[in-house]
């Protein structure tokens, strides 16, 4: 088996991904930032014979795919599971980390691929009320599918909120996979309210830590609630969604930042918990309508 440390275009690949062996040299695009807690992959097949073979262990990670491919058909064994099944575009598979995958498909099979730490995943499904997650084998689902695709989308081009924005999207997968809408005891949901002095220390977090990531988990631990409970009283207080709310604030620091000092738009970006300039840019450019430099000058600076 091969497994090389890049693609045929030279880009790097998400680290999960290279634990992965390979019957020959894959084509891959690594959609999100190469240092993000969660990495999304296009695999777009692999050179050599007609038929392709991968071998691996993915111990820290949840492994999340979606099949962009036309029909075909794919075998092998994760875990103690084998198979052999029809292959459909739009199928989604999971495979739980220490799953021991032997996969044998198409060369020219392309699939999305996501690769969430599993305490990540653990975590919501046991505020769900479920301690462990089985593989899911090439089964339709319109609604993972989509939230695949949302993610993937999310660490290709951050917003304001982004981090909020993908801790949402982890949760409603977790919530999908586990099928379920809700937490076990939602009926005790609008009896929940949140006291204006946990309001204000959440909203002092939020204010103090624009310029770091802000996890669903923090805010809803400050204010003595479950993530999914939070979320909902949350906006019952303020009319808006801690993603709306935080990238509403990290927008407002930027435009004042952008108004009050001449200082260079990469560190500025990184005062408003974005990487890297260039995502700073494309997220404010899409907000505002206009790029930061020229909201700058078009204030006279």
């Amino acid at each position: 088996m091969v497994n090389s440390s890049h693609n045929s275009a030279g880009s790097h690949r998400a680290e999960p991904f290279q634990s992965i062996q390979f019957s020959g040299e894959p084509e891959t695009e690594l959609l999100s930032p190469y240092e993000s807690r969660i990495q999304a992959v296009r695999y777009a097949g692999t050179r050599g014979a007609d038929l392709a073979r991968a071998n691996g262990l993915l111990a820290h990670n949840d492994t999340f795919m979606v099949n962009l491919s036309a029909s075909a058909r794919h075998r092998g064994r994760i875990g103690d599971i084998r198979f052999d099944r029809p292959l459909q575009r739009g199928q989604v598979s999971f495979i739980p980390h220490n799953h021991y995958i032997d996969l044998e498909f198409p060369s020219d099979f392309r699939s999305l691929m996501l690769f969430i730490p599993s305490v990540d995943l653990q975590r919501v499904i046991a505020e769900l009320g479920v301690h462990q997650l089985q593989p899911i084998i090439s089964e339709r689902n319109d609604r993972l599918s989509q939230l695949a695709a949302m993610v993937a989308a999310e660490l290709r081009a951050p917003g304001f909120a982004s981090d909020l924005m993908t801790d949402g999207l982890i949760r409603a997968i977790g919530a999908a996979l586990v099928q379920r809408e809700s937490t076990p005891h939602d009926h005790v949901g609008g009896r929940i309210h949140l006291s204006p002095v946990r309001l204000a220390k959440v909203m002092d977090y939020i204010e103090s830590t624009l310029d770091r990531e802000i996890h669903l988990t923090d805010l809803a631990t400050i204010a003595g609630l479950s993530p999914f409970h939070f979320s909902r009283v949350f906006k019952l207080e303020t009319g808006e969604t801690p993603y709306h709310f935080v990238g509403m604030r990290r927008l407002e620091r930027a435009r004042l930042m952008l108004l009050s000092s001449d200082m260079p738009l990469a560190e500025l970006a990184l005062s408003c918990g974005f990487a890297s300039q260039s995502h700073f840019t494309a997220a404010f450019s899409k907000a505002m309508g206009v790029s930061p430099g020229r909201y700058r000058r078009m204030r006279g600076r």
